[in-house]
């Protein structure tokens, strides 16, 4: 029985198995940033010959499952028009919009 690796090396000139690499580099470097789970699959389909002989013709995918960073929560207020804010509109603001005073500049600036 010929191995399953030798096969994919003959396919696309190899690019499959260099595709398939770079697929589970990416998802071992996100796993390693995120702590979670990640996957590689890799599908292939094998089709028979439209006459048929003994040609087969073969076609892969490869597709991945890459953990992602959880999005922190963000805050926001409903105003009376019904628009999202970050200030809460029934706070009274403890310091009215003005310009800040500009930064003194450090020493050697």
């Amino acid at each position: 029985m010929r191995p399953i690796t030798d096969v994919l090396r003959e396919m696309r000139k190899g690019r499959i198995v260099e595709d398939a690499t770079e697929a589970l580099h990416e998802v071992v470097k996100a796993v390693d940033a995120t702590n979670k789970a990640g996957s590689v699959t890799l599908k292939i389909k094998v089709k028979p010959s439209k006459d048929g002989g003994w040609e087969k013709t073969l076609s892969a995918a490869i597709s991945t499952d890459v953990p992602r960073p959880d999005m922190p929560d963000a805050v926001f207020f409903s105003n009376a028009d019904g628009d999202l804010v970050r200030d809460d509109p029934e706070q009274t603001r403890l310091f009215e919009d003005t310009e800040r005073p500009a930064r003194p500049k450090a020493v050697g600036d």
